[in-house]
């Protein structure tokens, strides 16, 4: 059957059944990808009745395979992206300048499937916290699941804006103590800046929690941001990482100052 752009749903509604309801809410274009993505501005989430396409993929990362169930229909943050795969393999093979994670207490910010922050469950890290929209937990939950990391890594839902008053944040100042490691990949949008940086600061004890964040430059807007108000606040060094038929990015690895 060959494609049809028409827009009356027809076809659809015969091969798929109903389509989705039309979002009730406002909707915002980002760049994503070097493409225009439209995002669903939810506030509070929970999983609608329909998501899409689910796709389940085995991803090979250096001597580690995982199950990665992905909705690209869904929203921007349900599909792995090109630096969050970078991120993971540089943790799968161990590149250097990136921490051994075995025994350290690592979180994710902006997750979406939890591609990194899987790894880092796989390669024995003592506890791995997934966090990302509400809406997007049920997607994490699904994929810790699928690797049997239920033991090791959770998913818990974090507003950036609010990240100072989450479960996360305070068991930093409780007797459980601040995370060792903060990973972040294709989290830097111009719309999202100053919430990026209130979670960064309120996640990492300054002097003992180490950030890994992979960039790739989407516009002149966000990598003036990147280096004009991030990497000021941090004592981090670049590392330049390619992998083959993954691409190039930049991850930065250091502390807040």
């Amino acid at each position: 059957m060959g494609a049809c752009w028409a827009g009356c749903g027809a076809c659809w509604a015969e091969l798929a059944g109903p389509p989705p309801p039309k979002p009730s809410r406002e909707k915002r274009w980002v760049w994503h990808g070097g493409l225009p993505m439209c995002s669903d501005d939810l506030a509070a989430g929970g999983l609608p009745s329909y998501v899409g396409m689910v796709k389940r993929d085995e991803v090979q990362l250096g001597s580690l395979t995982l199950q990665i169930e992905t909705w690209p229909d869904y929203r921007i943050g349900s599909s792995v992206w090109p630096s969050g795969v970078l991120l993971a393999h540089a943790l799968a093979t161990g590149a250097a300048g990136l921490p051994a994670v075995c025994d350290l207490r690592v979180a994710e910010l902006g997750a979406g499937p939890g591609l990194p922050g899987l790894v880092c469950g796989l390669l024995g890290a003592l506890s791995v916290t997934l966090t990302d929209r509400t809406e997007l937990v049920p997607l994490l939950d699904r994929n810790v699941e699928l690797n049997g990391l239920s033991g090791a890594c959770g998913a818990q839902a974090l507003d950036w804006s609010w990240a100072h008053r989450s479960p996360l944040a305070a068991a930093g100042s409780s007797a459980v103590g601040p995370l060792d490691l903060l990973l972040a990949a294709d989290v830097v949008y111009f719309e999202e800046q100053e919430p990026l940086l209130d979670a960064i600061t309120a996640l990492m004890a300054p002097g003992r929690t180490m950030l890994a964040l992979a960039y790739r430059e989407r516009t002149p807007m966000d990598r003036h941001y990147l280096n004009e108000r991030i990497l000021p606040r941090l004592d981090a060094s670049r590392l330049d990482y390619e992998a083959p038929g993954h691409g190039s990015c930049e991850i930065y690895v250091g502390r807040l100052r």
